[in-house]
């Protein structure tokens, strides 16, 4: 298996592990009512749709040969994945009464942060 294909492989196993995080953090906010699981649905959905866009404008083809255009393709990623998060926060906030913005945030969080380290450490056992 190729570097590149390695690395694309930890990239499904990272989103698919942050789907399955926004997805059991929705479904224990939804013990606190439907208004919490919406708010937990769209925070982790917040954190997961930008990331999956990055992962798709940084890993896609490239040649090695190129590693400038890469490394500029990498920040304009990063820059977008960025604007794309704020753009869906506000939309969240203009358009979803109430927001539920405990479950919005923390859901986010999670997202950002238990899916790596789960899925770093599902990869370290295999």
């Amino acid at each position: 298996m190729s570097m590149h294909t390695a690395d694309r492989q930890r990239v499904k196993q990272l989103l698919l592990g942050q789907l399955l995080v926004t997805l059991l953090v929705t479904a224990g906010a939804g013990l606190a009512g439907s208004n919490a699981a919406l708010s937990a649905g769209l925070g982790g959905l917040a954190s997961l749709i930008p990331n999956a866009l990055f992962a798709l404008g940084v890993f896609a083809q490239y040649r090695a040969q190129e590693a400038g255009r890469l490394v500029a393709r990498f920040y304009l990623a990063e820059l977008l994945k960025l604007l794309l998060t704020a753009l869906i926060f506000v939309a969240v906030f203009v358009w979803v009464k109430p927001v539920n913005v405990a479950a919005l945030f923390l859901a986010f969080f999670a997202v950002q942060v238990l899916s790596p380290l789960l899925t770093h450490g599902l990869a370290s056992k295999f």
